[in-house]
């Protein structure tokens, strides 16, 4: 069995980092910032790059069901490197204009809207480190060697976790910019 204690504990380190930069980012106060033009174009932007990380991911994942480990490499990195330009997006939106609520209809909002957000950021929550691990581990290991890591079980956890947050990531983006009418 190849070892990835290394891989394991770089994963444990920039999950911790990544989180502790993210909680600071929701819960710490700030003071009211202007809106300006990244603050509107910023959403777009990252549901877009949600969209197209999907599409990567699922090409990725038929390229390995279909035994073509060059091409299933090139779209994991392709998904990997557009996650990690969500992520800044994501902290920058954060940082610039703070959380942005559902006003919708409360029957939406309670019943739908919350429900797929909480899952969402539960499956992106445990996708994280998952999906980094991965990376790490497909990326540095020589594929004779593949095999004999965690690569293929953490890879089929990862795959879904990741396909479900960021297909609820488009559908979040869809509710906040098309469903987000205040009730009257």
């Amino acid at each position: 069995m190849v070892s990835v204690r290394r891989h394991t504990a770089l994963t444990a380190i920039v999950t911790l980092v990544a989180y502790t930069v993210l909680s600071y980012l929701l819960l710490s106060p700030r003071e009211s910032v202007e809106v300006g033009w990244a603050v509107e174009v910023l959403p777009h932007a990252i549901a877009a790059v949600n969209l197209t990380g999907l599409i990567s991911l699922q090409l990725g994942y038929r390229a390995i069901k279909r035994g073509d480990v060059r091409s299933h490499k090139l779209f994991m990195l392709a998904s990997f490197l557009l996650i990690t330009a969500f992520l800044v997006m994501y902290v920058s939106r954060l940082f610039l204009g703070g959380v942005e609520v559902y006003r919708g209809p409360e029957i939406l909002r309670n019943f739908v809207y919350l429900p797929i957000l909480a899952i969402h950021l539960a499956l992106s929550i445990i996708s994280v480190p998952l999906v980094f691990f991965n990376v790490l581990t497909g990326g540095t290991i020589p594929i004779a060697y593949i095999a004999q890591t965690p690569h293929l079980k953490v890879g089929k956890i990862a795959y879904a976790t990741w396909s479900v947050s960021l297909a609820l990531g488009v559908v979040v983006y869809l509710f906040l910019r098309f469903l987000n009418v205040p009730e009257h």
